[in-house]
């Protein structure tokens, strides 16, 4: 019970850090993305939350290690790590330009505003201005559907990952390691989830050279982790007031319940290989590794979410139910970050006092991460 607890406090300085930030909690201003329509709306979360869901996986590939020897049948370590990745520079920002807006074969055009705009890791500058324009065969002319600013970013271009994490001996210097977290709700209906598994085995044992080294050691180690959040949402009809596209004369029509069952949903799943290698010394561990790191990150929108239509003959708009979008997002984002031309890199350092372990370590790939671990070990 003191255990589930523990694990309870630590997300939850995940939740309160990253899920419950601006990002989520102001969901208006991205929300108003949706009025360019359901396929621009994918393009623009697309680019505005790859580089969170890429720095996410990207941390939950760290933690596995902090040192290459693998306990004796039954030994075993409970570690809790917290991981800090940086978000590259490169990908703090985007030029909606570049995402094939509109749709011009059917009288849609989009004016994109000069500069670039921020992803959710950048600046709390505004984004660019986008200008929607639709032709009206009652009028033979163009005529200005709607008009907003790209959103925002955060300002805060890292995603904090807490992990706690056990590791049992098994036969053959082979460890069992085990990331889990119960589900965690809070607000109105979020909610998020851990969980992982991998192995680590010692490799020098089969080295003739190596296992007569008495400090050295060198294993193998892969893990899986997955991650599930949910966070709860609520963008009705009127919240398109602020862009101007709700004139009067529109048959704009709030329908009670009809939008209550709202969700943004994250999850990301990683999976890592590496080879790792240290030096254990009384106190003091000194390890390294290298590897691959591969996430895979599905973005929905679940529930009903209002969309205007407007007819392209009178320009009138509609939002109602028969215009409403029924889980309206669906995205997949996958990430390589390490492979054959481009593995990543692990160095780091570990004290043991007794039982307890303190270490840290950096990793250096394109989305690199600091990390930071206590724990108890009995070898």
């Amino acid at each position: 019970m003191k255990t589930n607890k523990s694990l309870k406090r630590i997300l939850s300085i995940f939740v309160i850090s990253f899920l419950s930030s601006s990002l989520f909690a102001q969901f208006g201003e991205l929300g108003q993305v949706l009025a360019t329509g359901q396929g621009d709306a994918e393009k623009i979360f697309e680019a505005y939350l790859t580089p969170y869901a890429n720095g996410i996986g990207a941390g939950l590939s760290t933690g596995w290690y902090n040192t290459a020897k693998a306990h004796k049948l039954g030994g075993f370590d409970l570690n809790v790590s917290f991981n800090l990745t940086f978000i590259p520079t490169a990908d703090q920002s985007y030029n909606a330009s570049d995402l094939g807006l509109g749709d011009p074969a059917n009288g849609l055009n989009v004016e994109v505003g000069a500069g670039t705009s921020p992803t959710a890791a950048g600046s709390k500058n505004d984004g660019q201005q986008l200008t929607y324009t639709q032709y009206i065969e009652a009028l033979d002319d163009n005529v200005d559907i709607a008009s907003l600013v790209l959103p925002r970013g955060t300002g805060f271009a890292y995603t904090p990952v807490p992990m706690v994490q056990l590791g049992l001996g098994l036969v053959k210097e082979t460890d069992l390691q085990v990331r889990y977290s119960p589900s965690i709700e809070w607000g109105n209906g979020s909610k998020i989830s851990l969980w992982g598994v991998g192995l680590k085995h010692s490799v020098s044992q089969w080295i003739p050279g190596l296992k007569k080294l008495p400090v050295f050691d060198m294993s193998l180690q892969g893990g899986y982790t997955k991650l599930n959040s949910k966070n709860a949402l609520d963008f009705q009809p009127s919240d398109y007031n602020d862009m101007g596209i709700i004139k009067t004369g529109d048959n704009v029509l709030d329908i009670p319940g009809y939008y209550d069952n709202q969700e943004l949903s994250l999850d990301v799943s990683n999976i890592t290989a590496n080879l790792i290698v240290s030096g254990d010394f009384k106190i003091i561990c000194l390890y390294g590794g290298i590897g691959i790191s591969s996430t895979t990150s599905n973005l929905k929108l679940n529930g009903n979410f209002p969309f205007p239509y407007m007819e392209p003959s009178t320009g009138q708009i509609t939002i109602d139910e028969s215009t409403a979008k029924t889980d309206p997002i669906d995205i997949t984002i996958k990430s390589t970050d390490g492979g054959v031309t481009k593995p990543r890199f692990n160095a780091g350092l570990r004290f043991k006092f007794a039982v307890v372990t303190i270490n840290f370590d950096y990793t250096y790939a394109n989305y690199s991460v600091a990390s930071a671990g206590l724990g108890i070990s009995f070898r």
